[in-house]
């Protein structure tokens, strides 16, 4: 039989080797290629069906010894020039990048208007994998004059990759967020807002600026979108606020910037909040509320995120098209999913996901 290649960049890491579990686990017609830079490095189990190939995403050509009939790449690992976007664009191999931060994946789609893009890009770089856009975005698709609310709980005993701390050195910069009056700009870690969680912990949640806002707001029946975040524990939670008001964070190295956020445990449930506004086709006010809860943190729900999009392209040559160009996680529509679909895909890996839906005339 021969086998689909799918690459894995960051496959020997905490979300990338989770990533591959779960497609080999899913896919048993996959050769799943791990790309790291390093020779020799165990693989994170025991399969025939697992290749290590070694890759440089600082080169400027990272896939110049790839296979020619590389299926998919899954990026999940920093790519700080866009060497390997760039490699894969050209070849017009599929990808699916779950690492950029808001600036970098605004620069990257900048980068991208130069380039003649034949095959799917697939930028998931929002909250999970985009796990939580793609969820946003399919509870408020019937809706119209949307205004949608991401709330996070970050388990301080969670896993966590190195990567998963590159925002901090963005913790005192302003972004923009999109409001039913307009654009206005924010900062991090300010405008608290009071959120209990599926689990029953109750706290205040603070700004933070990931992708999530700048993308959801592209659907034209949502006029707002913003996300926030809190540590499980409220002293973490109120001294990082502190740090990062005081002014205090500039002043910090980063080094023990990253002593201070990035400390991952051995695992933890990873929560989150979706609260959906907006009016229904008679006119009536909706309120919906999404929670999402994932047992094996927030790495594993990462994992799904990029899997979910990535089975689409597997699946091409079977029943479904994924056009070519820039996509980002809430594009379900793209992905020829429904929301049943999408919903028993989660739920099947463990996922909790429990939506409270109240309509009530003005």
């Amino acid at each position: 039989m021969n086998l689909t290649k799918v690459l894995v960049v960051g496959g020997y890491g905490t979300v990338g080797s989770q990533i591959v579990k779960i497609l080999h686990d899913r896919h048993p017609h996959l050769e799943l290629l791990l790309g790291g830079r390093s020779a020799g490095k165990p693989l994170p189990f025991m399969s025939a069906r697992l290749k290590p190939f070694l890759l440089d995403v600082s080169k400027p050509d990272p896939l110049a010894h790839a296979p020619e009939d590389l299926t998919l790449i899954i990026s999940a690992v920093n790519d700080p020039d866009d060497m390997l976007l760039l490699a894969a664009v050209r070849r017009q191999i599929p990808l699916i990048d779950v690492t950029r931060w808001t600036e970098r994946f605004t620069q990257s789609i900048e980068r991208l208007k130069n380039e003649n893009i034949g095959s799917p890009v697939i930028l998931a770089s929002g909250w999970m994998g985009g796990t939580v856009a793609l969820l946003a975005s399919i509870h408020a698709s019937s809706l119209q004059d949307v205004q949608i609310h991401l709330h996070a709980l970050y388990s301080l005993q969670d896993k966590a990759g190195p990567d998963s701390t590159d925002y901090m050195d963005r913790m005192t910069i302003p972004f923009a967020v999109t409001t039913p009056t307009g654009v206005k700009e924010v900062t991090p870690l300010s405008d608290p807002v009071p959120v209990t969680f599926p689990n029953g912990y109750h706290t205040n949640c603070y700004r933070l600026d990931t992708p999530d806002h700048t993308t959801l707001v592209k659907a034209p029946n949502v006029t707002a979108a913003d996300f926030r975040i809190a540590f499980d524990n409220k002293l973490s939670t109120f001294a990082l606020v502190s740090l990062v008001k005081s002014r205090i964070w500039d002043l910090l190295g980063k080094s023990t910037r990253q002593k201070i956020l990035y400390n991952p445990g051995t695992g933890s449930p990873h929560h989150v909040v979706i609260q959906i506004n907006g009016r229904n086709q008679h006119d009536m006010n909706a309120k919906r509320q999404v929670e999402v809860t994932d047992p094996k943190g927030q790495t594993h729900l990462t994992a799904l995120g990029a899997v979910i999009f990535a089975q689409q392209i597997i699946r091409q040559n079977e029943s479904s098209t994924v056009p070519p160009g820039i996509l980002f996680p809430e594009d379900f529509g793209h992905f020829e999913k429904s929301v049943d679909d999408i919903l028993q895909f989660y739920r099947s890996e463990g996922v909790q996901i429990v939506i409270h839906d109240e309509t009530k005339k003005e």
